[in-house]
């Protein structure tokens, strides 16, 4: 098994494919290798007759995720080939959640932060705890997150994307909830049962129907990542140059 493996526990039950992240020491920071896996997992259970369904959780976690991990060093110690190399995992990662023809639930335990919160607003649908919270800190530290932004304002607005964005600050799932950001609140001791029950019950829907309505709804964001995508690469040329 790779490390990658570990750092990421995959595995199918009752129909349901659940990536289950597991870097609890790095609150669960996601690698290039941590991405990549998850991206072929989603990807994967889209041509597997068995899978119903995906749900993307951190049973237990005080940080469902950190976003990625920026401290992960390049292995050829180019660092402007690793920020490279984790634009396109994530990229990856992001739209195999989108493209995914099936149901993608996740269910966030604790602190969704960065690209962690992206994955729950891209998701089908995001079932919180009532203690979780979601942030887009990059503010805060001097670097622009125009996914970040555009996930947000595609999926609850500008008023929200302006709130989030320009303040870094940590809204409550309660806020997120009423935000249009989170389908639903449970308490933590039932969080993972009612994420599995939600995704199932997607899972059941007419399958070519589910992939062709979802695939039509997302199209917007499609464009907003797109475009934001665009901008973040000539950022990063600015900076190079």
């Amino acid at each position: 098994m790779s490390e990658d493996e570990t750092l990421v526990r995959i595995e199918v039950r009752d129909s349901i494919l659940w990536i289950v992240l597991n870097r609890p020491a790095k609150a669960n920071a996601l690698t290039i290798g941590m991405m990549e896996t998850m991206a072929e997992a989603i990807r994967d259970a889209g041509a597997q007759e068995g899978v119903r369904a995906v749900v993307l959780c951190a049973p237990g976690a005080r940080i469902f995720c950190a976003g990625v991990d920026v401290k992960e060093q390049s292995p050829d110690g180019d660092a402007a080939r690793q920020r490279e190399r984790r634009s396109i995992a994530l990229a990856r990662l992001q739209d195999a959640v989108i493209d995914s023809a099936k149901p993608v639930v996740v269910a966030v335990e604790g602190a969704a932060i960065g690209a962690g919160a992206m994955l729950a607003w891209l998701a089908d649908a995001c079932v919180a705890a009532t203690a979780a919270s979601f942030s887009l800190p990059e503010i805060d530290i001097g670097i622009p997150t125009f996914s970040g932004a555009s996930i947000v304002e595609a999926v609850a607005g500008r008023s929200a994307a302006m709130d989030l964005v320009l303040t870094g600050r940590r809204m409550p799932a309660a806020d997120a909830s009423a935000r249009g950001l989170v389908r639903e609140l449970a308490e933590s001791g039932v969080l993972q049962d009612r994420a599995g029950e939600l995704a199932a019950s997607l899972g059941e829907k007419g399958a070519l129907a589910y992939a062709q309505v979802k695939r039509w709804m997302n199209r917007g964001v499609k464009r907003a990542l797109d475009e934001a995508r665009k901008e973040h690469e000539r950022h990063r040329a600015a900076i190079r140059n």
